[in-house]
């Protein structure tokens, strides 16, 4: 086996999350050229999930790494059977290893036959990042990178990750405890998991107009025929009517909870406004894309219609995310132990339920663009 490749062709843009910027960056070595945008709506993971532990943890100092809740975006992830994927004609490989050192040689051998692969990884192990005193000892291993390449007489891999212009290098030993690691909450511990693509050899995928409508709908039922009541507009209420309980559930841990969540909603690979944005652009995309107004299936004037209505309101939800996070940033940064006093909850549960209202109109709205 060669002790160094890179694989040929591979290209890494910067993007905004690291999960559908690192499809992006495999749909266009495939021969799909997109914006991440596009790569994120196609694949129809944006949703949302609230999960409150708050109860269990009053009254943890500020040091502890527990979580008191999580505040998500989406309702799914990378797997394989991707929309996306589907969508292009595309077959996505998952493969998951028990062994580090195993894990290493498989992604090698694909490596060495021009196989770019997407990696699972706890983002903690990555030595390009700075943590800062918040988020020190605080894993997570949802990360998503793609490998392009290794030297192993250097001791490195090349990776592209979301934030970053050019392949970055980290250590193999480095690499191999993030994709094996156990640190944080289990449901995110990456396992040692790898994708690959690979086109379909009769190339047959639907019309893009076509297929975006199942990925809309896709959406539209993770946020109105929710599997359980912490996702979807129901987990939505239910964070909202959350917020004016934090008095007395966040005592001792409302700083760290204050920047966890504003890092949930912002800044850490979202993207913005907990998604929102990504799929915002999304939506303006179809508005103009070429195929929705003259390819195979082409939209009709009724469906365009609907989706410029639908955008002022992901706009509204756009904006009351990113305020509703910087208020509990600001007030974190400004009063640090003593920031639970300087808010109005009141206030931010009306931001919240604001949420809650113009989300439910957009894709009510949205649910009439049918297959």
């Amino acid at each position: 086996m060669a002790l160094k490749h890179m694989v040929n062709n591979f290209v890494h843009k910067v993007g905004q999350h690291c999960e559908s910027s690192s499809m992006r960056d495999l749909f266009e070595f495939y021969g799909f050229p997109m914006s991440e945008a596009m790569a994120f709506g196609l694949d129809a993971t944006m949703g949302f999930g609230f999960w409150d532990q708050s109860n269990m943890l009053t009254g943890i100092g500020s040091g502890d790494s527990k979580t008191p809740f999580f505040v998500g975006g989406k309702q799914g992830t990378i797997d394989a059977n991707s929309l996306a994927c589907r969508l292009l004609g595309i077959k996505l490989r998952k493969q998951s290893f028990t062994s580090a050192d195993k894990a290493w040689e498989e992604s090698k051998k694909l490596i060495d036959q021009d196989t770019p692969l997407i990696l699972r990884i706890d983002m903690y192990y990555l030595p390009y990042f700075e943590f800062s005193e918040v988020e020190e000892g605080g894993h997570f291993g949802g990360h998503a990178i793609t490998l392009a390449g290794y030297d192993e007489e250097k001791d490195v891999a090349y990776v592209g990750d979301t934030e970053f212009e050019a392949f970055q290098e980290v250590p193999i030993e480095k690499l191999k405890i993030g994709r094996s690691s156990e640190e944080g909450d289990a449901f995110m511990y990456p396992k040692n998991t790898q994708f690959s693509m690979v086109s379909r050899p009769d190339s047959k995928h639907p019309p893009l107009a076509a297929g975006v409508k199942v990925a809309i709908q896709e959406v539209v039922n993770n946020m109105l025929r929710p599997s359980m009541n912490n996702v979807g507009i129901q987990g939505l209420k239910r964070f909202a009517n959350s917020i004016t309980g934090w008095d007395e559930r966040l005592k001792g841990i409302a700083r760290m909870t204050f920047e966890l969540t504003h890092g949930y909603i912002e800044t850490w690979g979202t993207g913005g406004a907990s998604f929102r944005k990504l799929y915002k652009e999304f939506l303006e995309e179809l508005l103009t894309h070429p195929e929705l107004k003259e390819g195979p299936r082409a939209w009709s004037n009724d469906e365009f219609n609907i989706l410029e209505e639908s955008i002022p309101l992901i706009d509204k939800s756009v904006n009351n995310w990113t305020l509703l996070a910087n208020t509990l940033k600001d007030a974190a940064d400004e009063y640090k132990s003593e920031c639970l006093n300087h808010v109005n909850l009141g206030e931010l549960q009306g931001l919240a339920l604001d949420i809650v209202k113009h989300e439910e109109e957009l894709f009510t709205k949205l649910s009439k663009i049918k297959n």
